[in-house]
């Protein structure tokens, strides 16, 4: 909890840093905020990718969510701070004679990441670098019902692992404004970002909490590609609207 508060205090401190730099270029709106719906593309595909896979008794749904303020620090240098949420859930029911078991399952992840942004004309097309940190939850909960000449029993399971990471990565994208700069703009990017696992992989995790001390390789697989791919790092399409002042 120290380095994770560590981290933080030092982003903090470089952006605020950065902001409240002298400016001595010509005037220009130097404030943006905007909202991010690449994470609500990307949760909206978990949910439909989740309830597409033909069981009845099967349900998934996601969303996301991204907001991120943007200083001008310099004519051509923009600083900005962000803060990124994606959850899932995903339910599952198996019913059988005499027995009912009852599966939930839900990931979600959240980052606090400081951007520098490069604009070579000043104006449209950026290089953007991030360095952050970002954590992952997993929760499983469930219950297992028998009944048995009359007699109904149950037996429930419950189970939370989390993940710290230290986040990087790099986009490409344009800040569009409307007519003259200032006021609304649309923000279309894509870019790659990873993240730098610490301590227990969350398989390791549930192998400690749940007594199962057999081989984890393949939950540590699943979990590397939830990491790697979807709520930490993989490809990223950014969506964002905002305004400019």
């Amino acid at each position: 909890m120290k380095k994770r508060c560590l981290l933080v205090l030092v982003l903090t401190i470089v952006i605020a840093g950065a902001v409240f730099a002298q400016n001595d270029y010509e005037p220009m709106p130097k404030n943006t905020v905007t909202v991010d719906l690449g994470p609500t593309f990307f949760g909206a595909v978990i949910g439909v990718l989740g309830n597409s896979m033909g069981d009845e008794d099967a349900s998934s749904s996601g969303f996301g969510i991204g907001v991120q303020y943007e200083r001008q620090i310099q004519e051509k240098l923009t600083v900005s701070g962000k803060f990124t949420y994606l959850g899932s859930n995903f339910g599952i029911v198996n019913e059988e004679i005499n027995q009912k078991t009852v599966l939930d399952f839900s990931l979600a992840s959240f980052s606090l990441e400081g951007h520098v942004r490069y604009y070579p004309a000043g104006n449209v097309f950026f290089f953007d670098g991030m360095l952050g940190y970002a954590g992952m939850s997993a929760v499983f909960s469930g219950e297992f019902i028998e009944v048995d000449n009359g007699k109904t029993t149950k037996e429930s399971i419950s189970f939370s692992a989390y993940r710290s990471y230290i986040k990087f990565g790099v986009k490409t994208g344009w800040r569009i404004d409307f007519g003259k700069q200032g006021g609304f703009i649309f923000e279309p990017s894509l870019g790659y970002y990873g993240g730098l696992g610490l301590g227990d992989t969350i398989g390791k995790q549930l192998a400690n909490n749940s007594a199962v001390n057999n081989d984890i390789g393949e939950v540590d697989e699943m979990f590397e590609i939830f990491e790697n791919f979807i709520f930490i790092g993989g490809p990223r399409i950014s969506l964002s609207f905002g305004w400019r002042f």
